[in-house]
């Protein structure tokens, strides 16, 4: 299966649609091992996956959110430790490093950096609940560049 670096070799440079969700798929069932550090935990989604065109005149994608019933508080001591895994998991599909778990918006408190095709990928922990979110990937779509792209 080829990587997400494979595919998109600068930041904003549209995939098909077709390879993004596998290569997406792929990526995401990896970061979800890395950061649950082997913990007990079932993910649930993608939820409200999304097509739009983005103000550049792109196609631009929104994967969508997975989730888990998995509580980490910001004082957790295993932060720096998924932070680790997490990262390794994105050289090897090519993407930056995430850094200190911050505030990514709210009181979600996790990382967040950018993601595949010039995307941003964001994993957190809210409400007792641990996301992974990925959106703005730009994408190429046969036809307008809108839900009905999605059941193509």
């Amino acid at each position: 299966m080829a990587l997400i670096s494979g595919c998109t070799p600068g930041p904003g440079e549209a995939v098909p649609l077709v390879e993004a969700r596998n290569e997406v798929a792929a990526l995401v069932e990896e970061l979800q091992e890395a950061f649950t550090l082997g913990e007990e935990a079932e993910w649930s989604g993608p939820d409200r996956e999304a097509l739009a065109p983005g103000e550049d005149g792109s196609c631009r994608w929104r994967p969508g959110t997975w989730s888990t019933p998995l509580r980490l508080e910001e004082s957790d001591p295993s932060w720096p430790d998924r932070r680790e895994r997490v990262n390794e998991v994105l050289a090897e599909h090519g993407l930056g490093e995430v850094g200190d778990p911050e505030y990514t918006g709210g009181a979600a408190y996790g990382f967040e950096t950018e993601g595949p095709a010039g995307g941003r990928l964001r994993i957190d922990s809210w409400r007792g609940e641990s996301t992974i979110y990925l959106h703005g990937l730009a994408v190429e779509v046969e036809g307008a560049c809108d839900e009905s792209a999605l059941t193509g």
